[in-house]
């Protein structure tokens, strides 16, 4: 079997329904948007959070200004993180504010059939709702660009962590919801940045950067030709049944979190009888670790 072609299939097989599952999930996140947090001023962190804020206080269209923000940060992620990484912002960075501009007559309809009489079910369903979608995003491998980029950016050049610059990033934003909203919706909006950042890294299996995996096959050379393709190592070890004694092969290798989907996948495509265990790896120092799907 030719990996390279079998690796391509794979690719070509799993990009539409990927694409499909995040277009889906960006359009709740939209609606969830709509129909909760611009409705009930809950400034839940993001380009987003601006947007609310802003709204309220000169007026402005949130998804005219989120499409304004996510473009320019677009073409500054361009030349500051490169194609690879701004390539899987570009969809979540269009769609977002175009969903947000076209659910709104659809959740306008809505709010008159669902309505809550506490305000903390609100925060408790629009929280969910923001952070289950947005896990599906990035499990995916896509974001909704916006702060996202930022970040990432903040992350690159300032040697902070990600998870340090984005509560940076969106205390700030918070702070300034206080001002403009209240603590109380500020609380609430701190309540949903929680409830958002748990449900994203528990569907994306994990908040490590890597996934360390241990493979036992029969397979080996085919699995190395694929670890290869991803320009990353790995190392090959025997093995011993400590019940049946049988001796087998198994390779230690890491990849990115982002890549973990499809690699597993690929994995499987070459021995469906492999046994796979999977780990949180923190850090990695030395050797190679680049994404294997450029783009997708």
């Amino acid at each position: 079997m030719d990996k390279k072609e079998s690796l391509k299939d794979i690719k070509a097989k799993e990009l539409i329904p990927r694409i499909i599952i995040t277009t889906i999930s960006i359009a709740m996140i939209a609606i969830n948007y709509n129909l909760f947090f611009l409705r009930n001023d809950i400034v839940s962190g993001g380009a987003s959070g601006i947007a609310t804020i802003l709204n309220e206080l000169i007026g402005i269209n949130p998804a005219t200004f989120i499409l304004a923000i996510n473009i320019l940060l677009v073409i500054i992620s361009y030349f500051t993180l490169g194609k690879i990484t701004t390539g899987r912002t570009i969809i979540g960075s269009i769609l977002y504010p175009l969903f947000i501009s076209l659910t709104s007559p659809l959740c306008d309809i809505l709010a008159k059939h669902i309505v809550f009489n506490e305000f903390i079910i609100i925060v408790i369903v629009s929280g969910f709702i923001y952070g289950f979608f947005n896990g599906m995003i990035y499990k995916m491998g896509y974001s909704t660009g916006g702060v996202d980029s930022l970040i990432m950016i903040i992350n690159k050049y300032l040697k902070i962590s990600s998870g340090t610059a984005s509560f940076l990033v969106n205390i700030i934003i918070l702070t300034i919801g206080a001002f403009v909203f209240g603590i109380n919706k500020a609380v609430y909006g701190v309540l949903i940045v929680i409830m958002n950042t748990y449900l994203i890294n528990k569907i994306q299996l994990g908040i490590s950067n890597a996934k360390m995996f241990y493979i036992a096959t029969k397979k080996p050379e085919e699995i190395k030709q694929l670890i290869n393709e991803m320009n990353t190592g790995c190392t090959l070890m025997k093995t011993e049944g400590g019940h049946s004694k049988e001796r087998n092969n198994m390779i230690m290798c890491v990849v990115p979190t982002t890549s973990y989907y499809m690699f597993r996948k690929s994995v499987m495509n070459i021995d469906n009888d492999a046994f796979i265990i999977i780990n949180d790896c923190y850090e990695v120092y030395g050797g190679q670790l680049k994404t294997m799907f450029p783009f997708i």
